[in-house]
């Protein structure tokens, strides 16, 4: 049986697209020739791996998604050969993919990130800002070395190292009242209307919150980024909940914002690391460090208001 890397490589790629195309077009190769290499594999081990779909789209079987989980080993592990010589000689090299579900991570993934860059030339870094299900999902089948996300609702084998609890605070514009109060409470809060993160899990945390207070708030705007929603608030179209926040009270248009402690019994919010597996790279470990030793130094509290 002949089964090389390479084939491993085109079948790996065209089932984590689910088109040979994409895989075609990601690999610089032929459709072709992945559609080829797949019929290889297939005749190769007796087994019916993928479905075919019209304009070359794929639908693993579940023979083929365990053998493009092991392809995927096998791969990492050559990789990692590959990139061992230059370890031994004191630098780390490949690349570092990360999966981000974290609306203030421009605020401390840089910092985390920096020192690693400094230290191994060699290495590069490839950032990717999605949902948490996303970036779950990203890992498990290896798309991410690891991911930052929200650890509410983790998927069944992944690790997870919490980093920081951030309990829910509300946000004011500088001219708003409740600006100089050294807390407020929910009802006062939903006095005037609100701008929501509509953002996957925190939504629904936030929608809790309220709900569990007994409130149904005037919602005036929601928005899926962070710094929208802050930027919203400094004009003074309404108050909203947040949780980790950057270091500055600038907008990007330039208003100040005001955090405001938040007097709830509300549960925090668990920034989390997740990895996968107990066969990791240096670099992936590194950056594993990075994150735990980042987050237990007193300057973290500047992302988190109480």
């Amino acid at each position: 049986m002949t089964i090389t890397l390479k084939a491993l490589r085109y079948f790996m790629y065209a089932v984590e697209k689910r088109s040979i195309a994409a895989a075609a077009a990601e690999l610089s190769v032929a459709a072709s020739a992945v559609a080829a290499t797949i019929d290889t594999i297939e005749d190769e081990l007796g087994l019916t791996l993928v479905h075919r779909r019209r304009a070359k789209g794929v639908e693993p079987t579940t023979s083929g998604l365990a053998i493009a989980a092991r392809a995927r080993l096998l791969i990492e592990d050559h990789q990692n050969l590959l990139s061992f010589g230059a370890e031994l000689q004191g630098a780390m090299s490949g690349t570092l993919k990360i999966g981000y579900y974290a609306p203030v991570a421009p605020a401390f993934l840089p910092s985390i990130l920096a020192p690693i860059l400094r230290r191994n030339p060699a290495v590069t870094v490839d950032l990717v800002e999605c949902d948490t299900e996303n970036a779950q999902e990203g890992l498990q089948r290896g798309i991410f070395d690891a991911i930052l996300f929200i650890a509410r609702s983790a998927h069944a084998g992944i690790e997870v190292v919490p980093l920081c609890d951030a309990a829910p605070y509300a946000l004011v514009s500088a001219s708003d009242p409740l600006s100089s109060k050294a807390s407020v409470t929910l009802d006062v809060l939903c006095e005037r209307p609100l701008v929501m993160l509509d953002l996957p899990v925190v939504r629904r945390y936030y929608d809790g919150v309220l709900a569990d207070a007994g409130l149904t708030p005037t919602v005036a705007a929601t928005a899926a980024t962070h710094e929208m929603i802050r930027s919203l608030v400094g004009a003074g179209v309404g108050r909203a909940i947040l949780n980790m926040m950057p270091c500055t009270d600038r907008t990007y248009a330039g208003d100040c914002v005001c955090a405001v402690p938040l007097a709830s019994d509300a549960p925090p919010l668990t920034l989390a690391l997740g990895l996968l597996g107990t066969r990791r790279r240096r670099l992936v470990d590194a950056f594993a460090d990075g994150c735990t030793d980042f987050f237990a130094k007193p300057g973290a509290k500047a992302l988190v208001v109480g």
